[in-house]
């Protein structure tokens, strides 16, 4: 077990949100918080996916595909 150290703020605002999120520990927090960065993140980066409209056909097949089996 590790500890780390914040600022007085900080510490009202993770106690509010492990209230808010209805979290059993602090590490339960910490853990949303970093798999919510990980899909804002991912979010962004499939944004910025630039797909002809033959190749964009080609990928909604084989998503709907997949999503059949």
């Amino acid at each position: 077990m590790k500890t780390i150290a914040v600022d007085e703020n900080t510490w009202k605002k993770i106690k509010l949100l492990k209230d808010k999120l209805d979290a059993k520990s602090y590490d339960e927090v910490l853990q949303r918080l970093i798999e919510t960065w990980h899909l804002v993140e991912l979010d962004k980066k499939v944004e910025k996916i630039i797909v002809e409209d033959d190749e964009a056909d080609v990928l909604l097949r084989v998503i709907k595909e997949r999503d059949k089996k």
